[in-house]
């Protein structure tokens, strides 16, 4: 995600150094946060319940019917009404006294248990926080609620002069949920925020039975969709709102509606690549967005949409069809209300009249009234409500970033809501209830160590590195915040979002970001970057990646300029994309093959190295980069200058499936990507090994028997093989024509590996123009071993088994005749000292800028060959016959410093384990 959006006069202030952030207004920057979706159908026994007015109704609910006839007694079973009082009536409201109560300042008016110790903070108001519809408050022709009277700084629409029609107190049911989350074991150790990560219930309360279903992928019970939530910016504010709430037609994710009308279009158009199954899928509208029991409900008569629109015959309609707990009620009753208009008046006046609806008011007075809405009802309340939504934002947690005011995420809705960060709860406003305020204080929870505590489900990840209970978080650590939502009502959804969040984490759902790169190159000396993005890209995009000709990425390097460090910006122009895998948590990998150049259209060929910073590239605008025309010969220091003069090269925009744009560079240097090196090592053993026939060996057995009778009759493992480390010299890093393969010297081409690989002749003491360091019979004796041939590496005197290197390794050779019996082992670690000794010892040391450690010899790597004696363990020469040689060869974690093509970088080399089989002959020469 890009947080400066397509203003970004901001972006400046961070890239060049100044310490505050600019917001230019009109700015149409926003704040993105992943979303998942999962729609139910009203029928399950979890959702629309009416459990505000349990206590008092659902005798009536069971009962209700016309004339003697039931009109829904479907899903209000004699299951269903039998727990009545272990879930139904547990919703914290003012007619069952359970749950808690919500003070005028917006805190509980009691301490809530199940959050930490330090959360745990209740109201001092004297009075209940009371919601309800604003007394004579319209705004284009549109009824106001909101809030009677708040104290302090209370989130959501507050009525003009406290004044309200009515209004009722605001509970909440506490206790749940459990106070931590639950996480999957770590893959590669990161932990999956999204689908490995679990809610759980702590109690039966509100209508929760069968909680588990609620934000779980289950079959039959839900459906699921993938989709983003956009934050707009707050006016000229450092915050962001999201406010959907009665005022304006609710919030309604699973709805296309129309803007001016309000009026319902049909479901939402979700983009199906993103989606688990890759089909967009939800149950559709289920209600009229009003309140319409089915039971003798006081207000039925005279209620009111937002409008001001009568209801009673819309409601009519609804329950006739089935109501509430039948899936199929709202869109039957939308498609026959028109034609059957007249039916459901004189239903709903047979039911007003036979005094069903117990008012005084009971008689439908004017027919033309109702029926002059009769066209535009249906459209504007159908709607599909009874969904989950768990949110997720990773964000950065500065100390900057808490003056001159902490940074928030606060929430106001109904129904059921829980925030969570780093796994342990923040806000508990379970239930179905009137909307309720919460708030997260991010410096609070800061200086709390909040999440870092011991047995917290996270204390042990990348969020607490540096955390301690004496200071709370570290500086500058990615935290993750997860909130978990249920609209479970059929008669509107109120959701507030506001938050202050200055650095969020781009998003799987959102707009393109990459999140890590990793450079290789091939046999042909061609470079390959491979990359994890965040979400899957358009197949347009990916088309034009191929075959655009712009520089569709683009990297910030650091290099001395005239002796001064200077940021410097690149493109990479791609010719080829390979789509690979989902990598699950991880993202979407892609392969991108193509060529690094400067502004000026020449070639870099160093390529991308590592701890280059990569980003997407994206299309000039006036907006982002303001009124001045690129400047061609830009000043090498002005950082912004040269992201304008790449953008403006641009010439599409880099797409995701789910239709969210590039805009603009990632939030601060510190958010783009860094590319890894892995340099080639992971190469197949290297034998040059094809006769049988050998020199003679005797004099060498001779030796190697009096060490093994001085060692219990037994060769030490170390002692069985001579192994020569061969600095790589430069050459094999300077580019394609070089010995190493795109000026790897981690891969070196065939004809060199021999090269490298062959023993001394005649007691020459080179090996290609390089003098090896020799580890012989175990102890480093110098340049020259036991083993010889005759240059060439075709007539040798040992076995030869080779590998590339360029940090600490393990090898071990086992030696079986061919019926099996073991013969002979050589064994052998080397270490980082060992290695760097061998490769010139602090002579040829140098510590270069652009690397973490030290450049051991010219090129920072290696060829070792094992040359196997041909001998028993006893020491004695080896009968001639065919042998069976077991090579474990083992890489050490490191990342050593490599010098590919001229450039010295960081090589990350992964722990590694491989094993080969070789079947070799020998051969006794008679001694010469």
């Amino acid at each position: 995600m890009n947080l400066f959006g397509k203003n970004s006069k901001s972006v400046i202030g961070v890239l060049i150094g100044c310490t505050s952030m600019l917001y230019a207004a009109g700015s149409d920057d926003f704040r993105q946060l992943d979303i998942v979706i999962r729609d139910f159908r009203p029928s399950h026994p979890d959702f629309e319940n009416f459990s505000e007015e349990a206590v008092v109704s659902l005798n009536k609910i069971y009962n209700y019917n016309v004339n003697g006839v039931a009109l829904n007694t479907q899903g209000y079973n004699s299951d269903w009404f039998a727990k009545q009082d272990q879930y139904h009536k547990t919703c914290g409201n003012k007619e069952s006294k359970t749950g808690a109560l919500i003070g005028q300042d917006g805190l509980p008016m009691v301490p809530n248990d199940a959050l930490p110790q330090y959360l745990r903070r209740t109201s001092s108001a004297s009075a209940e926080l009371e919601y309800g519809e604003c007394q004579n408050s319209t705004v284009g022709g549109i009824t106001q609620r909101g809030y009677k009277q708040v104290q302090g700084d209370v989130r959501g629409f507050v009525c003009q002069g406290n004044a309200t029609a009515w209004a009722n107190p605001v509970y909440y049911t506490p206790g749940m949920v459990q106070t931590y989350l639950k996480f999957d074991d770590p893959v590669d150790g990161e932990y999956d925020m999204y689908d490995g990560v679990h809610i759980v219930k702590a109690a039966e309360l509100c209508d929760n039975q069968y909680f588990d279903q609620w934000y779980s992928d289950v079959e039959g019970q839900n459906l699921r969709t993938n989709m983003t939530l956009d934050i707009p910016r707050d006016g000229n504010t450092n915050y962001f709102v999201f406010d959907y709430n009665y005022n304006n037609g609710g919030y309604s994710p699973l709805d296309s509606i129309n803007p001016a009308t309000m009026e319902w279009v049909g479901p939402r158009q979700c983009v199906p690549d993103v989606q688990p199954n890759k089909k967009c899928e939800q149950f559709g509208p289920q209600s009229f967005s009003i309140f319409c029991p089915p039971y003798e409900y006081q207000y039925a008569v005279t209620q009111t949409d937002y409008k001001k629109n009568k209801t009673f015959v819309l409601c009519a309609a609804w329950l006739a069809n089935g109501g509430p707990k039948n899936d199929d009620a709202a869109l039957n009753a939308y498609n026959s209300y028109l034609s059957g208009f007249d039916r459901y008046y004189n239903l709903a006046n047979d039911l007003a009249v036979k005094g069903k609806m117990n008012q005084s008011e009971t008689v439908i007075r004017n027919h033309d009234e109702f029926a002059a809405t009769a066209t535009t009802l249906p459209k504007l309340h159908l709607r599909n409500y009874a969904f989950t939504m768990m949110g997720y934002a990773k964000f950065k947690y500065r100390v900057s970033n808490q003056s001159p005011a902490p940074e928030v995420f606060e929430f106001a809705g109904d129904d059921d809501m829980w925030i969570f960060v780093d796994g342990v709860l923040a806000v508990d406003l379970g239930g179905t209830h009137l909307s309720a305020p919460g708030s997260v204080n991010i410096q609070t929870l800061a200086q709390n160590n909040h999440g870092c505590h011991a047995g917290e489900p996270l204390s042990g990840y990348t969020n607490c590195e540096g955390a301690s209970d004496a200071t709370g978080w570290a500086d500058n650590t990615w935290h993750h915040l997860h909130f978990f939502y249920a609209d479970r009502q059929t008669d509107g959804s109120n959701i507030l979002i506001r938050t202050s969040l200055a650095e969020i984490a781009a998003t799987r759902y959102g707009q393109p970001a990459i999140s890590s790169a990793l450079v290789t190159v091939d046999e042909n000396g061609n470079q390959k970057v491979s990359m994890n993005l965040n979400t899957p890209l358009d197949e347009n995009t990916l088309n034009s990646l191929k075959s655009s000709g712009a520089p569709a990425i683009i990297i910030v390097r650091e290099e001395e300029v005239n002796g001064v460090p200077t940021k410097v910006v690149y493109g990479f122009y791609i010719y080829d994309v390979i789509q690979g895998q989902n990598e699950g948590a991880a993202g979407v990998q892609y392969d991108f093959m193509g060529e690094l150049r400067d502004l000026q259209g020449n070639r870099v060929p160093s390529g991308i190295v590592a701890n280059d910073k990569i980003a997407f590239n994206y299309q000039y605008n006036e907006e982002l980069f303001g009124n001045g025309k690129v400047d061609d010969n830009y000043a090498m220091d002005n950082l912004w200058q040269q992201l304008a003069n790449w953008s403006s090269l641009m010439t599409f925009t880099v797409m995701s499936t789910s239709g969210k744009g590039v805009v603009g560079p990632p939030n601060s240097l510190d958010e783009w990507a860094v590319t890894q090196f892995i340099p080639n090592t992971k190469i197949a053993t290297f034998s040059l090994d094809s006769l049988i026939d050998r020199p003679d060996f005797t004099n060498q057995s001779n030796r190697l028997t009096e060490i093994a009778k001085n060692n219990d009759g037994k060769l030490p493992l170390n002692a069985t093989a001579d192994l020569q480390i061969t600095p790589i010299p430069l050459d094999c890093g300077l580019g394609p024509g070089s010995c190493g393969v795109g000026g790897n010297p981690l891969d070196l081409k065939n004809e060199f590996k021999r090269d490298f690989s062959a023993a001394f002749v005649n007691g020459s003491s080179q090996v290609y123009g390089s003098t090896p360091t020799t580890f012989v019979g175990g102890q480093n004796s110098g340049s020259t071993g036991l083993c010889y041939g005759n240059g060439d590496g075709s007539n040798e005197s040992c076995v030869s088994i080779a590998y590339p290197v360029a940090g600490p390794f393990r090898l071990n050779i086992r030696i079986f005749d061919h019926l099996g019996h073991f013969v002979n082992q050589y064994q052998q670690v080397v270490t980082i000292d060992m290695l760097s000794e061998a490769l010139g010892g602090a002579a040829k040391t140098t510590h270069p800028k652009s690397c973490q450690n030290p450049l051991y010899g010219e090129t920072g790597a290696a060829w070792i060959t094992a040359k196997v004696y041909p001998v028993s363990q006893s020491g004695r020469l080896l009968a001639t016959g065919p042998y069976i040689y077991q090579v474990t060869f083992v890489q050490e974690d490191y990342v050593p410093c490599v010098m590919v093509g001229s450039m010295p970088q960081d090589g990350t080399i992964s722990y590694s384990r491989s094993n080969d089989t070789y079947r070799l002959g020998y051969r006794r020469n008679k001694k010469k």
